[in-house]
């Protein structure tokens, strides 16, 4: 059996339709092998239909857009890199007026082929390499698309940051308050919804050429009944990371008048990012961090009993009563608990009836030092986490511990200790946490009107 296969290209109403044999294929007896396409045969097809249909789309272009009255200077080749194959195309010059100042020569393709890769091309290489390591997205669409052999996670990575860079000159400038405007604005606007919850925390990841780590800040929002979304950036790198945030909230519809309760570990930077970001917004300190600490501290009460039973007995007391304070809220008193647990430490290393001291009580000393500056400092984001768990209200930031796994851990792979610059690690962020919120689309649509139009969803009209 022979097939031939041919493309008919109507150029306009008036002129006769261009037929052209593009792809014959042979079969000779059935066989599960044999049937239908290969994949080298599809990737032949494939790579032949855009060629043909590239160079006469670009050829029809050029003649509607070719200048009256101009000198040719002649043409140059290009490289223009799709998702189905590298094609070469032929781009006219032209000389500029005598009179003009600008260049001598300019191309009226350089608009639409500056450049030099297709959108369907730049979106598949950046969305996949958002989710997998850069070599990846390459092998696979070797494997799968006739693309150049000599793609490679070099040009993939170049792909990404150059998208994403001019993703980032969108964003508004800084400020320093946000979601402003006077009262009397803010009572006129519409009941807003439940209050948006939101979790940041951070994560670390190896620096390309330093022995140390960088810290990445990563977060979730979620609101009463919309899709949650997740950010990221890293903080010594990014210069606009409070107005990140803010667009992020901004995005799921936030209102000047809607309450806003910000989950942080306590860290003065993370502090810092959220101040002012709106004025009805409530700074909780997470009691899952808030809670481990005093797990720890009750570790080593625990050694202090193996040497001094009495007054170890008496710290792991102590410790208690301060978790149940902070437990309902009442700071104050967990902070005068914490000054009393220095009487048993003095008189442990004083008591000269004890002859084998504790050997960490200088390390417990620091730590309950630590402890009680980590208090005194959050102290006004310290909650009745009692009564926010008995009305079914958040009290921790489990959710942005799996969020800081699904943005940072499984792609920075940080268990094969895998380097970063920080401008690398910024950018890439910025697009994982766009795929992950299923808007990389909308970006790619922003720079390319026509790319992917969205699906109109038919809305049911009311009975």
């Amino acid at each position: 059996m022979n097939v031939k296969l041919q493309i008919v290209a109507y150029l306009s109403d008036e002129q006769e339709p261009i037929t052209e044999d593009i792809f014959t294929l042979n079969r000779d007896e059935l066989t599960l092998e044999n049937l239908g396409l290969t994949l080298a045969e599809s990737k032949a097809l494939l790579k032949t239909i855009q060629q043909k249909l590239i160079v006469t789309q670009i050829a029809q272009y050029a003649q509607m857009h070719t200048p009256v009255g101009l000198r040719k200077k002649g043409s140059y080749p290009i490289r223009l890199k799709t998702l189905f194959g590298d094609m070469k195309v032929d781009v006219p010059r032209f000389y500029h007026p005598p009179e003009e100042t600008a260049a001598k020569t300019f191309s009226p393709l350089n608009n639409l082929l500056g450049q030099h890769v297709t959108p369907e091309r730049l979106y598949l290489e950046t969305k996949w390499a958002s989710l997998i390591p850069y070599q990846k997205p390459a092998d696979l669409l070797k494997e799968v698309l006739p693309v150049d052999e000599k793609l490679n996670a070099t040009t993939i990575q170049h792909h990404l940051h150059s998208v994403v860079e001019e993703q980032e000159k969108q964003l508004p400038p800084e400020a320093t308050f946000f979601n402003g405007g006077s009262q009397l604005e803010r009572e006129a606007l519409p009941r807003p919804d439940r209050p948006l919850v939101i979790g940041i925390d951070g994560g670390y990841v190896r620096h390309w050429h330093r022995k140390a780590c960088f810290e990445v800040i990563t977060g979730k929002s979620i609101p009463d009944e919309k899709p949650a979304k997740c950010f990221g950036f890293v903080q010594d790198y990014d210069a606009q990371s409070r107005r990140r945030v803010f667009e992020v909230l901004r995005s799921q519809g936030l209102q000047a008048n809607q309450s806003v309760e910000f989950f942080t570990d306590g860290a003065p930077a993370l502090r810092s990012l959220t101040a002012y970001l709106n004025p009805e917004s409530t700074h909780i300190l997470d009691w899952f961090h808030l809670t481990m600490r005093i797990t720890v501290l009750h570790q080593y009460a625990l050694g202090l009993s193996k040497v001094d039973e009495l007054r170890g007995k008496e710290v792991s007391e102590t410790l208690t009563s301060i978790k149940w304070h902070l437990w309902h809220g009442n700071a104050e008193r967990a902070l005068e608990k914490i000054d009393g647990l220095d009487g048993p430490l003095i008189n442990h290393g004083a008591d000269k009836l004890i002859v084998r001291k504790y050997d960490k009580l200088k390390v417990l000393t620091n730590y309950l030092s630590d402890f009680e500056t980590y208090v005194r400092q959050n102290s006004a984001s310290i909650v009745d986490y009692s009564e926010r768990h008995r009305y079914g209200e958040r009290v921790s930031t489990g959710f942005v511990e799996s969020t800081v796994n699904q943005v940072i851990a499984k792609r920075f792979v940080k268990h094969q200790q895998m380097q970063w610059s920080k401008k690398g690690a910024h950018l890439l962020l910025q697009a994982r946490t766009k795929v992950l919120n299923e808007e990389w689309d909308d970006c790619f649509r922003v720079r390319f009107p026509g790319f992917r139009p969205p699906a109109i969803v038919a809305v049911p009209m009311a009975a």
